[in-house]
């Protein structure tokens, strides 16, 4: 798991990684896009829960064999 960049002293993706797997998962497939899920995982890790550590979580699960929906998001990154 990526440990690179942190808030208060911790790693933001450790709030996203301390949501039981069965809970990611059904949150990940049940939602419609990037943004609803990071807005539901956010709302159990009562904090923040960035897009990229969700993306992160749900590849890993994924190279374990789990199923994962593939989300997409609404609007294209913008090339700066």
């Amino acid at each position: 798991m990526f440990y690179g960049i942190t808030m208060g002293g911790r790693p933001m993706s450790d709030r996203v990684g301390q949501v039981p797997q069965d809970q990611f998962v059904a949150v990940w497939n049940g939602s419609e896009s990037l943004g609803e899920a990071s807005a539901r995982i956010k709302g159990i890790v009562c904090g923040n829960a960035p897009g990229w550590a969700l993306v992160q979580r749900a590849l890993e699960l994924r190279k374990a064999g789990v199923e994962m929906k593939a989300l997409f998001r609404p609007v294209p990154l913008q090339r700066v």
